[in-house]
């Protein structure tokens, strides 16, 4: 098979896939590895830290237990007083040296007088001479007891230090024996009380267990380097001891365990990068096999099998290209005209089969020469190098014709047309996107016009669609600004030719290009998705005015779009609580319109604008094609007939008749008739006779503000009023 350029990119993506993926697997394993060989280390680390924290903090402790103990007993009165006695030292043993011998905070109280000589001095219970005293202490004793003396440093915290003894290594407190509150007191010549308490084995372990700290020890020295260690300080700062300890590495440890475990992943990760070897050479022969069928697919309509949007655009693109003469390029846009009642009566199957009967016959109708593609749902694309394809008969021309030929679809004869939108390359100066958005900009004015139209692209369609976007944009900023305004043409009884009503009609006056006919701007509101916001400002205002004549209805006029709007029956709901308008004087009306754009949301509307109490009224029956099946279904309360069927009285024919029926129809229904377009008497009359109710038309009054509505039928209200 071929490798096109194509295929050559794929393969090319699926090989520097594998081996991304392929290298990503290695780089994670790798990085998973270094993570857990890091994640060992730091365990390590932060429990060497936490350790050195705990006896750093245990020495610390102590340091404070026993600098507590000491401040206790010295600044105490009774010491104080007792010691300036006779009896000093039985007090200070009594009090001090007998409870060496089993007390936990000291086991070595000694008081020592200003000349330096032991008053009183026990360890362990047992008496100490000043020599004993000074060897136990190694001759280090005098620091530690003038720094008791020493006012600045007892004033901000006590002396205690490690210190070497006979014994070993012991924590030493001193303070000098002082009272609260004596003027004649003398820290120089002070007493001083000293306790001291040996860092034996039994104390030693106790901190272990404490601070968990497995294997702790005081060594004097430097000791054992593999040991971690804490150092112990002098009264001078100068280490003169440590605590050790041996490290734990839970990290390690963890690490040794999992290791049995991480060899098992290492082996899925091999199993896994052999996968996606694998994977990839399947991969690579899928895709040769595949190549031919997804291009194809990419390339075309799966119900019908001709070129789709993509490969249309594609062929476009081919055909517009210099070298294969692009200025002759012309692309035909079609619209099946009828298409969605089909699938509305039949069914999508039904629907689908007529897509493909138009398919063959476009195909069979065309030249070869002609492209033919679906670009989605009913709308097709012929692309010629001519429009003259001989025969006397352009390729519009030809589509049209094979289109009105009725379709045979499982029995049932179904006729449709089409509207046709078309445009030149010209001198090839055009793209395929410039190309297809003129053939949508002619298609669009072929719709307008009618069906079975084929329309070329000029110039001028561009102009009136910047004439259109221009007008929408006025016309957002006229809403904001309130521009738009409502007059209203009274409704007539026609048997007291008394009012009976009013319709209301939206104006609207543009600041650049003065007044515009409601059928243009409001057509403009309904393509630019504003005519919610328009429809519900006219029945505010509409509401508003109405509100002043309280004798009669109002009618608002309401685009089929609207019906779509699942919160129209909350805001006219709302707009008639803000004006206390009763919803009965208030009809909605509807063109036939409703019956297509979407009856089943139509009739959910209806029974929401029901249930508010508010009418609704069939407008300009008699244009369209609503059936008898149909005025039964939606209920309407009241009907108006067209203003076609009233100006065909004056002319020559049956337009009498026509009239009488269409009226008499609406009185077997029951439903009360009102006839627009009232410009005679004879007119007038004529309805009259036939059976309608009301009459609106400029024999009675042309479109008027509210103020003029008042003057001329409310005189009396206006006057109550004022």
């Amino acid at each position: 098979m071929t490798v096109t350029p194509r295929l050559r990119a794929r393969l090319f993506a699926v090989s520097m896939t594998s081996a991304l993926i392929l290298s990503t697997l290695g780089g994670l394993a790798y990085v998973v590895s270094a993570a857990i060989s890091s994640m060992a280390a730091s365990a390590d680390e932060m429990d060497d830290m936490r350790a050195l924290a705990a006896a750093k903090g245990a020495l610390d402790a102590l340091r404070k237990q026993l600098g507590a103990t000491v401040r206790d007993n010295a600044y105490w009165d009774d010491a104080y007083l007792s010691l300036k006695g006779n009896g000093a030292q039985a007090w200070a043993t009594e009090n001090w040296g007998a409870t060496t011998a089993d007390y936990p905070l000291y086991d070595t109280a000694i008081v020592l007088d200003a000349a330096g000589s032991a008053l009183m001095a026990y360890h362990k219970g047992i008496t100490l001479t000043d020599e004993a005293v000074e060897r136990f202490f190694l001759g280090k004793l005098p620091k530690i007891v003038a720094a008791a003396r020493d006012v600045e440093y007892a004033a901000d915290d006590l002396p205690v230090a490690f210190a070497k003894t006979s014994e070993g290594m012991a924590l030493v407190g001193a303070a000098a024996i002082q009272p609260a509150d004596d003027a004649e007191f003398d820290m120089k010549n002070a007493n001083v009380l000293l306790f001291s308490k040996q860092m034996s084995a039994n104390v030693v372990a106790e901190i272990a267990r404490t601070f968990s700290i497995a294997g702790l020890a005081v060594e004097v020295g430097l000791g054992n380097p593999a040991m971690l260690h804490a150092d112990v300080l002098d009264i001078d700062g100068h280490e003169i001891g440590r605590v050790t300890w041996p490290p734990m590495h839970p990290g390690t440890a963890s690490y040794i365990r999992a290791r049995p475990t991480i060899i098992l992943a290492a082996i899925v990760l091999v199993s896994v990068l052999l996968a996606v070897v694998i994977c990839g050479l399947l991969i690579f022969r899928g895709l040769r096999k595949s190549e031919q069928v997804s291009r194809y697919k990419a390339r075309h309509d799966a119900l019908t099998g001709l070129w789709n949007r993509a490969g249309c655009l594609e062929q476009l693109d081919e055909m517009l290209r210099p070298e294969t003469g692009g200025s002759n390029a012309n692309l035909y846009i079609l619209d099946l005209d009828g298409f969605k009642p089909v699938n509305d009566a039949w069914g999508h199957p039904v629907g689908d089969k007529l897509i493909n009967a138009v398919a063959v016959r476009l195909l069979e109708g065309l030249p070869v020469s002609a492209i033919v593609a679906r670009l989605g749902g009913d709308e097709f694309a012929v692309l010629s190098a001519t429009d003259n394809i001989g025969s006397n008969f352009t390729v519009h021309e030809t589509i049209l014709r094979a289109l009105s030929i009725p379709f045979k679809i499982e029995g049932r004869t179904i006729e449709i047309g089409g509207s046709i939108g078309w445009a030149r390359a010209g001198n090839g100066a055009l793209d395929s996107t410039e190309l297809l958005r003129r053939a949508d900009l002619a298609l669009y004015r072929a719709k307008s016009v009618g069906r079975g139209v084929a329309v070329e692209y000029e110039p001028g369609l561009d102009e009136e669609a910047i004439w259109h976007a221009e007008l929408e944009q006025e016309l957002r900023l006229g809403l904001l600004a309130g521009e738009i305004h409502v007059v209203f043409q009274p409704l007539i009884e026609a048997s007291t030719r008394e009012i009976g009503g009013v319709e209301a009609l939206a104006r609207w006056t543009s600041p650049t290009r003065g007044p515009i006919s409601p059928e243009t701007f409001i057509g403009v509101a309904e393509k630019a998705g504003l005519i919610d916001q328009l429809g519900l400002q006219v029945l505010r205002m509409a509401i508003q005015e109405s509100a002043q004549w309280p004798s009669i209805g109002v009618a608002v006029n309401i685009s089929p779009l609207q019906l779509k709007n699942p919160y129209l029956c909350r805001q006219i709901k709302e707009v008639l609580e803000e004006y206390r308008f009763h919803p009965a004087r208030l009809t909605i009306e509807v063109t036939e319109g409703v019956f297509i754009s979407n009856p089943d949301q139509a009739k959910r509307a209806f029974d929401g604008l029901r249930k508010l109490g508010v009418k609704i009224a069939l407008d300009d029956f008699g244009c369209g094609y609503a059936s008898i099946g149909t005025l039964r279904e939606f209920g309407f309360d009241s009907m108006k007939i067209d203003r076609s069927l009233v100006f065909n009285l004056d002319k020559e024919g049956n337009g009498g008749a026509v009239l009488h029926a269409t009226i008499a129809l609406a009185n077997a229904l029951n439903l009360p008739v009102t006839a627009e377009g009232i410009e005679t008497e004879a007119q007038a009359t004529a309805v009259r006779l036939s059976g309608c109710d009301r009459l609106q038309g400029y024999l009675f009054s042309k479109p008027v503000d509210a103020t003029e509505i008042t003057r001329r039928y409310f005189k009396e209200h206006q006057q109550l009023v004022c």
